[in-house]
């Protein structure tokens, strides 16, 4: 019996069923039922980032060096959006905020006070006083000026460090506190969902008009620029 000289050798068969299966795949496909995965369910530690305390805001390095050579911002506050828009500006533009401090070598973060702020924020969102809460940064265009867009839905929460007690205040304390305040954790909505849905992330992606945001002097009275004095 004479043996089949048409037998395809088994590299070549395994290509040829990956590009039938590939091109299945490319006549069938569509973006229904798929979510995009939350970049905040990776480790981060390198991205850009506010937390925001009770009292107080703070950018990360990473932040201040993907605006290059910004040393003043306008914040931005969006309550429908539940949104922190932070652009460059000048020094002397109406309420300018600096937020790194510039040495001629590098910039570094800075912790930014800004109690009346920060309650309005915690008010705002119905956060938990003994909390700060991180939310990643964005790095977005729009019309031609380079901005970070903050998502306050989707903020990793950290206990605060409690301060030393006596008798059953210290008790109860330890009890109701977790032993690490550097450990983060998500919402419930967060931490038990991969994300959401591609169209509505397309939505969420774009920053299509800058009406809604009121800056922090508007929101909380301040009509001077920082001098950076806390």
């Amino acid at each position: 019996m004479n043996e089949n000289t048409n037998t395809m050798p088994p590299e070549e068969q395994a290509e040829n069923d990956r590009d039938a299966r590939a091109e299945e795949l490319e006549s069938t496909f569509s973006y229904d039922g798929y979510q995009v995965v939350r970049k905040e369910l990776f480790a981060h530690l390198r991205d850009p980032a506010i937390v925001i305390r009770k009292d107080s805001i703070t950018f990360n390095t990473a932040c201040i060096t993907g605006l290059e050579d910004v040393v003043y911002v306008h914040v931005m506050f969006n309550s429908d959006l539940k949104r922190i828009v932070v652009r460059g500006c000048d020094e002397n533009d109406k309420d300018a905020l600096r937020w790194c401090i510039a040495k001629p070598d590098k910039r570094k973060s800075r912790k930014m006070t800004c109690k009346p702020f920060s309650e309005l924020v915690y008010k705002e969102m119905g956060w938990d006083t003994e909390c700060r809460y991180k939310m990643l940064g964005y790095r977005i265009s729009f019309e031609g000026e380079t901005l970070y867009v903050f998502d306050l839905l989707v903020p990793e929460i950290f206990h605060e460090g409690q301060k030393r007690k006596n008798g059953t205040d210290q008790k109860n304390a330890q009890e109701t506190k977790p032993a690490n305040t550097r450990k983060g954790f998500y919402p419930d909505d967060i931490a038990g969902t991969f994300g959401v849905p591609v169209e509505e992330h397309l939505k969420e992606s774009e920053v299509q008009q800058m009406d809604g945001y009121v800056s922090v002097g508007m929101l909380t009275g301040k009509t001077i620029p920082d001098t950076g004095l806390d």
